[in-house]
């Protein structure tokens, strides 16, 4: 029995990251390919960032890291999304809510990396 419960909590955390890449590659990876990518890829990289790869949201460009992993009031990324301030992304319209709140809860968990982008 005790041997069963010390797998099982051994366990937890792969099932949590996996699930969280999961997330990722379901729900943020479509909002990226679409909203991001086409100006933000590893061939253009306007504002010196990348969305093809998680390095490159972390590293950020001149305004710091795009992301900070658990962090979504301290990622210029959601700043940028809901259009407070000089930077506003995606030019024109604001993304949907929805959309917006599936990123903030992404970089909330940890911004976990899927396999549908390049890691």
């Amino acid at each position: 029995m005790r041997l069963g419960a010390a797998l099982l909590l051994a366990a937890l955390p792969l099932w949590g990251a996996n699930n969280d890449a999961r997330f990722f590659d379901e729900r943020v990876a479509p909002i990226l390919e679409k909203r991001c990518l086409p100006c933000h890829n590893d061939q253009l990289k306007n504002g010196d960032i990348s969305f093809e790869n998680r390095a490159s949201l972390l590293h950020g460009g001149p305004h710091g890291p795009a992301i900070v992993p658990g962090h979504p009031e301290s990622s210029f990324l959601m700043n940028a999304l809901r259009h407070e301030g000089e930077i506003q992304m995606p030019p024109g319209p604001q993304l949907p809510s929805k959309e917006i709140s599936l990123l903030r809860q992404w970089i909330k968990r940890g911004a976990i990396w899927g396999s549908r982008l390049r890691k």
